[in-house]
């Protein structure tokens, strides 16, 4: 499918929903943007001040999500000038929070097969570079840390990386495709979008993973609460979670991690009957969740929320900040 049709799918969604619904939820993302503030060194606060006016991290959590749902005249962003600006200057900038890699990719590359040149990675990275004084210049520097704050949190959310690909019979059953070279050309699910393991239009297996198992981790929709939760990880940790290499490279090695966490995401899953749409791809896979699949989940949420939280820090504190 498209991967405009995609965002514009999403964001009709996120229209009839009486709350916007955003990757990891606005409490995932909130959470994870509090819990990683506690854990920003004196330099680097200092410079979020200076972008901000606050290191409250949290308020521009779902700036990206809001300015995607602006590019529709929707959400509270709908008429503000600064989103008006970036969506004429970044028309697909609601494609910049996801890739759609296949489950058996090893490792994420940048210039590997279905990588694209505006992908979450590279966005990630091109924020970055933005932090440094360099990078496009039409981003502004509170753009760019927005984007990071955001982007790091989409990174971590297994179905903004690992994708199904399938096979398709002429009845409409298929078959789940895992090897890269086996799944170019083939329909995917759109991030798990098009995977319904109930009868309600929303019961997609994404908003499962983005609200419900949020939700579940803390038992709380209060993001305070959770980044608690988070907090207490990320010190469990004990800096077992650091990132090797160029910081400039680490989205690629949190994009890998993804992957590897989709195929958990995906373990037991039962695919039934396959709705095609009118453009070539998929609009509808039945599933059935395994028993287990909250008992196996809820844990990876945790774990992909509190590394999201971790690495955002640990990337705001690695930069060199220009300015």
């Amino acid at each position: 499918m498209n991967p405009f049709f995609r965002t514009a799918l999403t964001a009709l969604a996120m229209t009839a929903l009486a709350t916007p619904a955003y990757p990891w939820g606005v409490e995932g993302h909130k959470a994870l943007a509090l819990a990683a503030g506690q854990e920003l060194t004196p330099e680097a606060r200092s410079h979020v001040i200076q972008i901000l006016g606050s290191d409250d991290l949290a308020t521009i959590a779902v700036w990206m999500d809001e300015v995607r749902a602006a590019y529709f005249h929707n959400g509270p962003l709908g008429t503000d000038p600064e989103a008006l600006k970036f969506n004429a200057e970044f028309p697909k900038n609601g494609e910049w929070h996801y890739v759609d890699m296949p489950l058996g990719t090893k490792a994420y590359q940048l210039d590997a097969p279905f990588a694209t040149p505006h992908d979450v990675v590279h966005e990630l990275e091109e924020a970055v570079a933005v932090l440094e004084g360099g990078g496009d210049h039409r981003i502004t520097k509170r753009e760019a840390l927005c984007m990071i704050v955001h982007f790091v949190g989409d990174l971590h959310q297994p179905f903004h990386v690992g994708n199904g690909y399938y096979q398709v019979s002429a009845e409409g059953a298929v078959t789940l495709v895992t090897d890269p070279a086996a799944a170019k050309g083939l329909p995917n699910d759109k991030g798990g979008n098009a995977l319904f393991f109930g009868p309600d239009r929303f019961d997609e297996l994404h908003a499962y993973w983005d609200d419900t198992l949020v939700r579940k981790v803390a038992q709380t929709k209060d993001e305070a609460r959770l980044a608690t939760v988070l907090g207490g990880q990320i010190a469990a940790s004990k800096g077992a979670w650091a990132t090797p290499g160029d910081y400039h490279h680490w989205p690629e090695a949190w994009a890998t991690e993804s992957i590897q966490a989709a195929n958990i995401a995906f373990a037991g899953v039962v695919f039934g009957a396959e709705t095609p749409d009118n453009r070539g791809g998929i609009k509808s896979i039945r599933i059935t969740l395994p028993a287990n699949y909250d008992a196996t989940c809820v844990p990876l949420a945790e774990e992909r929320l509190s590394k999201a939280a971790y690495h955002l820090a640990e990337i705001l504190n690695a930069i060199h900040w220009s300015g």
